[in-house]
């Protein structure tokens, strides 16, 4: 029906009834989420009609996908999906008997798109000119759940420990840090104007009264960018953890997760290789030679036969 409905009454006897069902989605609507103050779902009820006794009902939470592909991205001013992002942050300690000193520390991430199941590779660089030994460093990936225009709630989805500190006067460089990305919703939820999703991929570098932070901000999309095959790929339940002080969600009706899409195996086949070798016992090589022998030879005899 218009309203979302579908309806049809008959009398059912004694036994086991399957009704088909189908129904089209609205093409406005945004992807299932589920977050630690807020969250879009869907539902599908079922109504059994009695004569005698009181109606049946039943409700099932369905989840509902949408394709975000970085070809195809109408955000403004968003930069390509192979394009490099970089970010830098410093911080000057000062002390009473010493001169000021300070941190810095750089963050380089190969591109700008990822699909869930992706390795993003990212280079970190730190540099530590205090007379301060740092606390551990991490690399993580982030989920930035923004309600309204206001309030930004950071969840932590991934997270790597790459070192335990840096001693004064060090300098360490790392290539290509690896961090999963791992089954969760596409970028800004299109279609919702209440939450925003965005993603960002951060390094902290901790000090006893201070936090060195740099990040870049990333997409996550749900269509592999131009050379990269998908192999094999399934629907992945959702493993955020939000916490026992924000997940006091008590019956399963609230303990609903969503599958979102998963790239188990992806190929890139920009970076297979293809070599071309001429064997000495090629049967194309031995046909082209016994070809020029030929030529060679009924030239020969066609000069001898002038000369005569």
């Amino acid at each position: 029906a218009d309203d979302g409905r579908w309806e049809s009454r008959e009398v059912l006897n004694r036994g086991r009834h399957l009704f088909p069902f189908q129904y089209k989605l609205p093409e406005g609507i945004p992807c299932s989420f589920e977050g630690p103050d807020a969250f879009i779902r869907y539902n599908v009820h079922g109504s059994l009609v009695r004569v005698a006794g009181p109606n049946i009902t039943t409700k099932k939470t369905v989840t509902v996908l949408r394709d975000l592909d970085c070809k195809r991205d109408n955000e403004k001013k968003s930069p390509s999906p192979r394009h490099m992002l970089e970010d830098h942050a410093e911080r000057t300690f000062s002390t009473t008997c010493c001169r000021p000193s300070r941190v810095s520390c750089s963050l380089c991430v190969m591109k700008r798109s990822y699909v869930p199941g992706e390795v993003i590779h990212a280079d970190v660089q730190i540099h530590n000119m205090t007379m301060r030994k740092s606390g551990p460093c991490r690399l993580q990936l982030k989920q930035l759940v923004t309600y309204g225009d206001s309030y930004c709630r950071p969840i932590l989805l991934e997270e790597l420990e790459f070192n335990e500190n840096i001693r004064p006067g060090q300098r360490r460089q790392w290539k290509s840090l690896c961090l999963p990305v791992p089954p969760t919703c596409p970028s800004r939820l299109s279609k919702c104007r209440v939450i925003d999703v965005r993603y960002c991929v951060a390094i902290e570098c901790q000090y006893s009264d201070a936090v060195i932070y740099a990040a870049v901000p990333i997409t996550i999309v749900t269509v592999p960018e131009r050379g990269i095959i998908p192999v094999r790929w399934s629907y992945q339940v959702c493993s955020t953890d939000f916490g026992e002080e924000d997940y006091n969600r008590s019956t399963i009706e609230d303990s609903f997760r969503p599958k979102y899409k998963f790239y188990e195996e992806l190929r890139d086949i920009r970076k297979d290789k293809y070599f071309v070798l001429k064997l000495r016992q090629s049967p194309g090589v031995r046909r082209r030679i016994m070809v020029n022998e030929g030529e060679s030879r009924a030239d020969s005899e066609t000069a001898n036969e002038s000369k005569a």
